[in-house]
């Protein structure tokens, strides 16, 4: 049976298409579109954003050329501010972005690197997903099941960006697990720090889906030289749940399952409503596909019709399952615009702790 948020995105595409089908089905004739990706070559975004590339095209009215472009740095900022700045306005430049919606959501910290405002983007679509964290096995005193975390010492944790929801919420899980570690941040991209676990320059990081099955369990998992430990769960404001879907065969938990395991009890307190509403901000719309401002409105209709076309695709569903073990499907115009706004607002303690937690490091740049 259809869910509610896929018929309410039929709905909004429809009444696009009926709209403005005849601009739109001319707009993209013979032209190219690309779609800057905010994260380096061989991550989670960049595994998931060519994906999304290389099926496309033929659902766009006018059949353009698609290429994708990586624009990495500051956790993403770069290319963020790329697309809100310096990028033409013509529909022939998108971005397939992660995070932003928790990025606008953290506005109120002040992080100087972003030079844009997030919300003005014109808005194609978003999809939710989730992270999984692993730790390499030899870790003192050894790792040979996830609970063997908890008696980690020594550990580094490789981030991206201090204000990344990312980092963020790697963090606070191990704080809220009480668990020492040393952060470094600052690497360009999680294949960049996948590659710092690798050569034991730290030994945990944690990717969102598509890299974590493409890349990390086969050079990682399978060979034996990490395990993975947990997994965000599902929250939409009044339910933490498990994702059993997006973890099926790969033996990771849900971290509040793990948490309740090893101690006993349920999460709880300030950190854990931080936890809870940061999770929210990066989960709901872990991706965003989005064009700069002001793009034409034609542009807008016929990438959100083609996006519609691929969430019923069965060659992308194939060729999602072939390279990242799972479908990627996307909430569209008006519902993604209701999600995000739903996702980025934070509670007032939660700002003020976020102040204090930002503060407490500094980026420092390893690559």
């Amino acid at each position: 049976m259809p869910t509610l948020t896929k018929l309410l995105a039929t709905a909004s595409v429809l009444a696009l298409t009926a709209a403005g089908t005849a601009n739109a089905a001319d707009f993209y004739k013979g032209k190219r579109l690309s779609i800057l990706i905010n994260y380096s070559a061989g991550g989670p975004t960049d595994v998931e954003a060519r994906l999304f590339a290389r099926n496309i095209g033929k659902h766009i009215a006018g059949n353009p050329q698609v290429i994708g472009k990586n624009m990495a740095g500051a956790g993403g900022v770069v290319a963020t501010n790329f697309l809100g700045q310096k990028a033409r306005k013509d529909g022939r430049t998108i971005g397939y972005f992660t995070a932003i919606a928790a990025t606008k959501a953290f506005e109120p910290l002040k992080d100087k690197g972003l030079k844009v405002d997030i919300g003005k983007f014109d808005l194609v679509a978003t999809q939710a997903g989730t992270s999984f964290t692993y730790i390499r096995k030899d870790m003192a005193p050894g790792i040979n099941k996830p609970v063997d975390v908890m008696k980690a010492h020594g550990l580094t944790v490789s981030g991206l960006r201090s204000y990344s929801s990312k980092d963020i919420m790697l963090r606070l899980s191990l704080d809220l697990l009480g668990i020492k570690h040393k952060y470094v941040t600052g690497y360009r991209g999680s294949s960049k720090a996948r590659v710092a676990v690798m050569q034991n320059e730290a030994q945990m990081h944690n990717e969102s889906q598509p890299s974590y099955r493409a890349k990390v369990v086969p050079t990682l998992i399978d060979t034996n030289m990490a395990i993975g430990l947990w997994y965000y769960p599902f929250d939409d404001g009044t339910t933490v749940k498990a994702q059993p879907r997006l973890a099926k065969g790969l033996n990771v938990t849900s971290f509040h399952d793990f948490y309740e395991k090893v101690k006993g009890t349920k999460p709880s307190g300030i950190m854990w409503k931080v936890f809870r509403e940061v999770n929210r901000a990066s989960g709901m719309a872990q991706r965003s596909i989005v064009m700069p401002p002001g793009s034409p409105k034609a542009a807008l209709m016929a990438l959100r019709k083609a996006v519609h076309g691929l969430n019923n695709d069965p060659q992308f569903a194939k060729d999602s399952m072939k390279t990242v073990s799972f479908v990627p499907q996307y909430d569209i115009g008006a519902v993604a615009e209701r999600i995000t706004k739903a996702s980025i607002k934070l509670s007032p303690d939660v700002i003020t702790f976020l102040k204090g937690y930002v503060d407490k490091v500094t980026s420092k740049k390893t690559n």
